[in-house]
């Protein structure tokens, strides 16, 4: 059965600890970190607009990286931690290049 925030935190002022605890526990993991990479860079947080983008396309482009900036408020990461997250999502948006170690 899926968890509620109103049944896992019994008093209103104990949701946004809850809540944070969450969060912390799912994406500062290593798989969390992963995801987390995967999001930064399909989210296009750290890349600019392209230049030729509709207000439909940058609306739905702004939500995309809104959610993100969501999941990076509720986490908490440091200035260290965030930057190379940050990296990690470039790394993420670079294409992949087979080397002989590939094989």
């Amino acid at each position: 059965m899926w968890a509620s925030l109103k049944r896992a935190a019994r008093r209103r002022k104990d949701r946004p600890a809850t809540i944070e605890r969450a969060y912390r526990s799912v994406f500062l993991c290593p798989e969390g970190e992963l995801v987390l990479a995967d999001l930064a860079a399909e989210s296009g947080i750290y890349q600019a607009p392209p230049a030729e983008l509709g207000p439909r396309a940058s609306g739905y482009l702004d939500g995309r990286k809104a959610l993100y900036a969501r999941i990076l408020s509720m986490i908490r990461v440091s200035p260290e931690e965030h930057a190379a997250l940050q990296e990690a999502a470039r790394l993420e948006t670079l294409p992949d290049f087979e080397t002989d170690e590939d094989f």
